[in-house]
C-alpha cells in the first residue's frame, strides 16, 4: 500500500526549532528536491500560528541522500501583526543541502479580486490514466497531458506541459499540509517543461540536468485530496539554464497556487 503524505511529510521535533524528517523515497539515488522544500516548509509552519503560507522560495545546494534524515533548524527571522517569515535551513551530516525562505499570512479577506482562466483545451483528470513513476511519486497521483504536437521534429516538442495532480491518500485539516503536498508534486512536472523544445532525453549521452531553485506562491485556500491541474511553460532557456513557470488550478477552475524553477541543462564536455 502506498504511503501516506501525512506520514512522509510529518517532522520528528529534536530540539528549540529543529526537526528531522526522513527521504520519502528510498530506493532513489538521490533525495527528489520537492520532497525537501515540503519537508521544509512543515518545518517553517510549525514555528507559527494562526497564519498560512503564502511564499516560498527554496535553493538547492547540495544533492542528498536517501539513506539518512534532514534536519530542519528554523529561524524565526520575523513575527509581524500580519505577516511572519521563516528561514529554514536541511542538513545532512552538518552539510546544507537545502534553503528556504517562507512568508506566512494572518487570514484577511481582498478588496482586489481577478485571475488568469485555466486552458479550455485540456482533457479533465478523469480522462486520462495514471503515471507509472516507478515508485518516485510516493504518496501522489499524477496524470500527464500528452498532447499531439503537429508538425514538429520527432522528440522535439513546444515548451508547454499540463499535468493533474492529488494526494492518493486523505491529508487531514491541517492547511500546512495540503501546502506541502502541494509543495511537493508541484517538483515534478518541472524539467520536462523545460527539456521539450530541445533534442535531447534523460538517457542522452553526456546531458546533465538538475533543479537550482524552486517558488511557490499560494493564493487562495484548497484541498489537495481533490484534482489539481499545473499549467506550465518555459519562456527561455540560454546560459545553461532553463525557466520553468506554472499556475495550478482546482477542479473548479479556481487558480490557487503559481510556481517557477530554475534548472541547469547542459551538455558534459559542450
Amino acid at each position: 500500500m502506498s504511503r501516506s503524505l501525512v506520514e512522509i511529510l510529518t517532522l520528528e521535533p529534536c530540539g528549540h526549532d529543529s526537526f528531522r524528517g526522513w527521504p520519502p523515497e528510498p530506493d532513489a539515488s538521490r533525495i527528489f528536491g520537492g520532497s525537501v522544500v515540503a519537508l521544509a516548509l512543515m518545518a517553517a509552519a510549525a514555528t507559527v500560528a494562526g497564519r498560512a503560507c503564502h511564499s516560498l522560495h527554496a535553493y538547492f545546494i547540495h544533492p542528498g541522500d536517501v539513506t539518512k534524515p534532514i534536519l530542519f533548524e528554523v529561524d524565526r527571522a520575523r513575527d509581524g501583526g500580519m505577516f511572519a517569515t521563516r528561514r529554514v535551513i536541511a542538513l545532512q551530516d552538518g552539510r546544507q543541502i537545502l534553503n528556504l525562505a517562507a512568508s506566512f499570512q494572518a487570514p484577511a479577506d481582498g478588496t482586489f479580486d481577478h485571475q488568469f482562466t485555466r486552458a479550455a483545451d485540456l482533457p479533465d483528470a478523469d480522462d486520462l490514466y495514471d503515471d507509472d513513476l516507478r515508485g518516485e511519486a510516493v504518496g501522489l497521483q499524477l496524470r500527464n497531458i500528452r498532447v499531439p504536437r503537429p508538425g514538429m521534429e520527432d522528440g522535439i516538442r513546444p515548451p508547454r506541459h499540463a499535468m493533474w495532480f492529488r494526494s492518493a491518500l486523505p491529508l487531514g485539516n491541517d492547511i500546512a499540509m495540503h501546502q506541502a503536498a502541494l509543495a511537493y508534486a508541484s517538483d515534478f512536472p518541472q524539467l520536462p517543461t523545460i527539456v521539450q523544445p530541445h533534442p535531447v532525453t534523460w538517457r542522452t549521452p553526456g546531458f546533465q540536468f538538475t533543479s537550482l531553485d524552486h517558488s511557490l506562491w499560494f493564493h487562495r485556500p484548497f484541498d489537495f485530496t481533490r484534482w489539481h491541474l499545473c499549467e506550465l511553460d518555459t519562456p527561455i532557456s540560454a546560459g545553461e539554464r532553463g525557466l520553468s513557470r506554472g499556475t495550478i488550478y482546482d477542479g473548479d477552475g479556481l487558480l490557487v497556487a503559481s510556481v517557477a524553477q530554475e534548472a541547469m541543462i547542459r551538455m558534459r564536455g559542450a
